[in-house]
């Protein structure tokens, strides 16, 4: 290849380059603020929270001990729901998976990117509340993602400008890991 060929190949690299480094930024991308998807099986937090006053973490059992929260296993629900709200709808629903033994195909509301590690476990025992990113879903018929969990927000917890104000590293590795 001569030289002048050479040179005519850079700007081809160079958008190919380009391309690959915008759609990988994007790819995996985080849920939308407002994001309110239908589940399978309504499940009335209200309900279960301000009525019932159960904890976040009876359900979210392992936001205390690991990078996910998790969500209930079906023998949680069906704990109390083989003999309580029998006849709702809602219950039906959720019995019918249970009886056919398939766990409820949840729809994902709140989503990073998947290069960003968000450990669960680190923020909920920091004293970092679920409603401080989830909002107030102790009070959605149905929820939804409040806020925009795009960097800028979590940078601006992680340097104190939140209320309440809460510090920690914000540093690239804290993160991007």
């Amino acid at each position: 290849m001569t030289k002048q060929r050479k040179w005519f190949a850079i700007p081809g690299f160079l958008t190919l380059a380009a391309a690959a480094a915008i759609l990988s930024a994007y790819a995996g991308a985080s849920s939308t603020q407002g994001n309110s998807p239908v589940q399978p099986v309504p499940f009335p937090h209200p309900m279960h929270v301000q009525t019932l006053k159960m904890n976040c973490v009876y359900c979210h059992f392992s936001a205390t001990k690991s990078p996910d929260p998790g969500l209930p296993a079906m023998s949680t629900c069906m704990g109390c729901h083989t003999v309580v709200g029998t006849t709702k709808p809602g219950v039906q629903k959720l019995a019918s998976f249970a009886n056919k033994k398939e766990p409820v195909p949840w729809v994902r509301i709140h989503k990073i990117p998947e290069y960003v590690h968000f450990p669960h476990m680190r923020h909920v025992n920091a004293g970092v509340s679920c409603q401080t990113c989830h909002g107030n879903v102790q009070n959605m018929a149905q929820v939804s993602q409040q806020n925009s969990l795009n960097m800028g927000w979590c940078v601006n917890c992680h340097v104190g400008r939140s209320n309440p104000p809460f510090k920690a590293r914000y540093d690239c590795a804290t993160c991007h890991y």
